[in-house]
């Protein structure tokens, strides 16, 4: 049997797709209820709407069995929890969208995963640093801020500088575990000079790892504890875009980090370099 497509799909049922998010109030009250039951007047309150703009509206999302009533309060059906997660998720995606719109345009972002491009709401709170006129190391030092700060670090990248190497080895050596992905290019700098010699003065330090991944790598990630640090190649070139990184602190920004790095470093392997 041949696949019905999302296009049919859509076709089929494209008057209650569009129902939902043509209607500022039912969008609203779907998310609203999505952090559970509430009252009429907590209704008005979120939506800024009268009792009268919202009682048909209740009506309506009564009647599609997405809302129900409740000892007088407003609750997500059954279906309609299934319903609210996937419009919250399209609102957070569009969200961190357009709130780093540039961003997103005019940097490579293929490298990463499907799985984790289709999360990238989880990136809404952050915010943009970039190396200015009157700040030129804007980005730098807001990396160094994230080592300095942190518990543990880390890494995904295909470049290095020795003054970024230093900053990493150096939390290493305050005994702050490190553990850093990179691409083969930069596995072949990392073990001639300048700096095979930090690697091996860091022999003896069990928490400081390296590992070399197969696939290409085309960004630049520091996750911490606290802080995601995060940066891509311009677009249609070859050249890393040191000047602009995505910065959060947000705990959800930091845990999807997490698991870009985790996606990194379970298909790398260790790099080896002799002592």
């Amino acid at each position: 049997m041949e696949k019905t497509s999302y296009l049919d799909i859509y076709d089929e049922f494209r008057e209650e797709i569009q129902a939902i998010f043509r209607s500022r109030l039912l969008t609203q009250m779907l998310v609203a209820l999505g952090g559970g039951s509430r009252s009429l007047s907590d209704l008005r309150d979120i939506t800024g709407s009268s009792s009268q703009a919202l009682i048909p509206k209740i009506r309506q999302l009564e009647s599609a069995h997405y809302i129900e009533s409740e000892r007088g309060d407003y609750t997500l059906s059954p279906l309609g929890r299934i319903v609210e997660p996937e419009i919250e998720r399209l609102v957070t995606l569009m969200g961190v969208l357009q709130r780093h719109r540039d961003f997103w345009i005019q940097h490579d972002i293929e490298s990463i995963p499907p799985v984790l491009l289709k999360e990238i709401g989880d990136l809404y709170n952050s915010d943009i640093v970039r190396d200015v006129e009157e700040n030129i190391f804007a980005v730098y030092t807001t990396f160094l801020n994230v080592l300095q700060n942190a518990k543990w670090v880390h890494a995904v990248s295909s470049i290095m500088s020795p003054a970024h190497a230093e900053a990493m080895m150096g939390a290493a050596r305050q005994g702050k575990p490190v553990e850093l992905v990179v691409s083969a290019d930069l596995a072949g700098k990392l073990t001639a000079e300048p700096y095979i010699d930090m690697l091996k003065s860091l022999a003896d330090y069990r928490d400081f790892r390296i590992y070399v991944s197969p696939v290409s790598v085309r960004l630049g990630m520091t996750v911490a504890d606290g802080c995601l640090s995060l940066g891509f190649y311009k677009r249609g070139t070859d050249a890393y875009d040191a000047a602009v990184d995505l910065i959060s602190l947000d705990p959800t920004a930091i845990a999807w980090g997490e698991r870009l790095f985790q996606h990194y470093k379970q298909r790398s392997e260790p790099l080896v370099y002799n002592l």
